[in-house]
């Protein structure tokens, strides 16, 4: 019987392999990462290698006769985990957004469109307790019931395309650590005052900075001069980096025309007419690759500067919400099936319980 299962056991397990292989080597061998092909890629990797390693164990374990006892231990471990995760994906990150969008707000801009995110979660959390509500129903509105399966389905594609998004800028941000270009693009932000550079600005240009790899990289410092500005984000930029970085300002570049991340790509790739690497915050990172692609700019890569918790993770959520409007007719397209699916199947079960009712 171990023999059996052992054989059944490893077969499985070199299948999972194979898989776990072909989809390591796509990753590795995939030309243009600024896509959310490869956040999709790394989620069949990280699977299909975690199928293997738990095939690897059990094979162990069952040669060692040793399986009941550390199988039930790693079966309840598993167990705890899979629990604990949706735990954290329901409750605890809808939590965090709001105490930390609100504590952003405190922070930052005292704006409504800094509150609509929480106010959102808000309202996903009501929609859940009206749907859990809805398991004490009787069975004469088991059509009600149907009709708000669409809120778990919804949600879980919506979780599906936030992982893929978060796996890409994860995958993305460590790829591209390694590459290097003869410009380093800085993409501007607005200025304190209308003509000095804040902390979130001056960490993406000190990123640039400290990427600095040989004596001819040279800065190019993007960003034009809003109604409400003194001077370009530009000039601001560059004085900054002189100044309180100690680069030197030969080295710099000013494209001071820019008013939009569009603009600032475009513009500084007209100016370079070179490959080149840009910088922005860590959060809007992956999101200016996708950008890029879309352009067909010559961008080797991306880099975020560092940005504090209380801002990064709202911000963060933000930008995802914007790369699914940039596909929004698909996940309309989506979404649409899912809704009609479940009204058709609502609609189906009120007929049948008439046709029941009548006999």
């Amino acid at each position: 019987m171990d023999n059996g299962l052992f054989i059944v056991g490893a077969i499985l397990t070199l299948f999972f392999a194979g898989l776990t292989f072909l989809f390591g080597w796509k990753l590795r061998h995939l030309k243009d990462l600024r896509t959310l092909r490869l956040g999709r890629l790394a989620f069949f990797y990280l699977l299909f290698l975690w199928v293997t390693i738990n095939g690897v164990i059990g094979s162990g374990l069952v040669l060692t006769n040793l399986h009941l006892e550390i199988f039930v231990f790693l079966f309840i471990a598993e167990l705890i985990f899979i629990g604990v995760f949706p735990l954290v994906i329901g409750v605890v990150v809808p939590i965090s957004i709001v105490v930390l969008t609100v504590r952003m707000w405190r922070r930052e801009s005292k704006s409504i469109g800094n509150l609509l995110l929480p106010i959102v979660v808000l309202l996903f959390l009501l929609v859940d307790w009206i749907y859990l509500s809805l398991g004490h129903l009787p069975d004469s509105w088991l059509w009600l019931r149907i009709l708000g399966m669409v809120f778990p389905v919804l949600s879980v594609y919506l979780a599906w395309q936030f992982g893929i998004f978060f796996l890409s800028s994860w995958v993305y941000g460590r790829r591209v650590r390694k590459v290097s270009a003869s410009y380093h693009v800085v993409l501007g932000a607005g200025l304190i005052e209308g003509e000095r550079v804040g902390k979130l600005l001056g960490n993406r240009i000190r990123a640039a900075v400290n990427a600095v790899r040989n004596q001819s990289t040279i800065l190019v410092f993007s960003g034009g001069q809003g109604a409400d500005e003194k001077i370009s984000e530009a000039q601001a930029m560059q004085k900054y980096a002189v100044e309180s970085l100690g680069f030197p300002i030969e080295r710099t570049r000013l494209e001071d025309k820019s008013r939009t991340t569009y603009e600032n790509l475009v513009f500084s790739s007209e100016l370079v007419k070179s490959k080149f690497l840009f910088f922005t915050s860590d959060y809007h990172v992956f999101r200016a690759a996708l950008f890029a692609a879309r352009l067909g700019l010559e961008a080797e890569g991306g880099r975020g500067g560092k940005t504090a918790m209380y801002y990064r993770v709202p911000a963060f959520i933000r930008e995802f919400i914007a790369v699914m409007n940039t596909e929004r007719k698909k996940h309309m397209i989506w979404v649409g099936l899912i809704v009609a699916f479940f009204v058709i199947l609502a609609i189906g079960t009120v007929i049948l319980r008439q046709i029941n009712l009548h006999h």
